[in-house]
């Protein structure tokens, strides 16, 4: 397997010293991705022989498959069984090209600001050596998104366990543009787009980001991913109903995508945590519709809070990842 992995780290070298294959167009009747946890046990397994027929449904419905930035290394302490070695043999041609031969985009939650490295630049220098074993296989990357860096990169708002940054709005504004452009650099045609919690942020709050993202710093945001964390909802003065459709057309308007995540937030038990997504699913699509792209999302934590315990199979079990998925794309139509 070490031997394998080295060649491939090789062969991803020298795809990345040239020109990356560009990525392909999604097709026009899918809008869903699947974003398990990198710890979740049976992330690999969907991959091989005995665990592709468990989610043959879910996965023909896929515009995209996420991976979480971690499960791209040869080492992960937080990933549980899942390396990128074992997701390379897990089929003969490897995972990565196993969904491009499936006509499903490849995509990356990566960090560009957050709060144990707060340089832009660095943390796109990192994201390129991670992405090089999904070229080496022969597929490409088609998005990054970048996970909460204003979340990661302003003051905390009230009690967080989590570290900050601690920068101002404009130094992580530079930070996320530094970090956009130098992975472009090495990657032009990866779309990156940005992921946002509401209401811990305001809807004028993400918009002002946006807007000088794109018209201060110069570079385009391809899709906004919102997290909806219904948890905070009451201990803030919002209208949602309002809230979400102007944030639609602001993205309209600026032709950027939107996106939505649709997760469980109570990892107590499978049925709570599917209760809790599907309930989610059916306020957003009843204001909003339906949006660009509906982004299926690893909920749990281990109920012991030791790491993930979710279950991304089969897709006929109640509360996995794929039943999930096949159930609350119904509420989008």
């Amino acid at each position: 397997m070490k031997s394998q992995f080295l060649i491939l780290l090789v062969a991803a070298t020298v795809v990345g010293c040239g020109r990356p294959t560009s990525p392909g167009g999604a097709p026009a009747d899918r809008f869903a991705i699947l974003a398990p946890a990198s710890a979740s046990t049976d992330l690999a397994t969907m991959f091989e022989p005995g665990g592709q027929s468990q989610w043959s449904q879910a996965r023909s419905r896929l515009r995209g498959f996420q991976f979480y930035q971690q499960s791209l290394r040869p080492v992960c302490m937080n990933c549980g069984p899942n390396t990128v070695g074992r997701l390379l043999n897990a089929v003969p041609s490897g995972a990565f090209r196993y969904l491009q031969d499936h006509d499903i985009q490849i995509g990356v939650e990566a960090g560009s600001v957050k709060e144990h490295t707060c340089d832009g630049r660095e943390n796109a220098r990192v994201l390129i050596e991670d992405v090089q074993p999904i070229y080496a296989t022969g597929a490409h990357l088609t998005f990054v998104a970048m996970d909460e860096p204003f979340t990661a990169g302003l003051p905390a708002r009230g009690v967080s366990p989590f570290g900050r940054c601690n920068l101002s709005i404009d130094d992580t504004i530079v930070q996320v543009a530094a970090f956009m452009r130098s992975f472009r650099a090495t990657y032009p045609d990866v779309r990156i787009g940005l992921i946002e919690p509401y209401p811990y942020f305001t809807i004028d709050e993400l918009t002002t980001f946006i807007r000088a993202l794109e018209d201060n710093e110069g570079v385009d945001v391809a899709f906004f991913r919102l997290d909806f964390d219904v948890r905070h909802r009451y201990n803030a003065d919002t209208n949602t109903k309002v809230d979400l459709r102007r944030l639609r057309d602001f993205l309209a308007e600026r032709r950027i995508e939107f996106e939505v995540i649709v997760t469980g937030y109570d990892g107590r038990t499978d049925a709570a945590s599917v209760a809790s997504a599907m309930a989610l699913a059916y306020e957003v699509s009843g204001i909003i519709g339906r949006p660009h792209s509906v982004v299926f999302q690893d909920w749990s934590s281990d109920r012991l809070g030791l790491g993930s315990s979710a279950q991304n199979l089969p897709e006929t079990q109640v509360g996995s990842l794929t039943w999930l998925l096949n159930n609350g794309l119904g509420v989008f139509r």
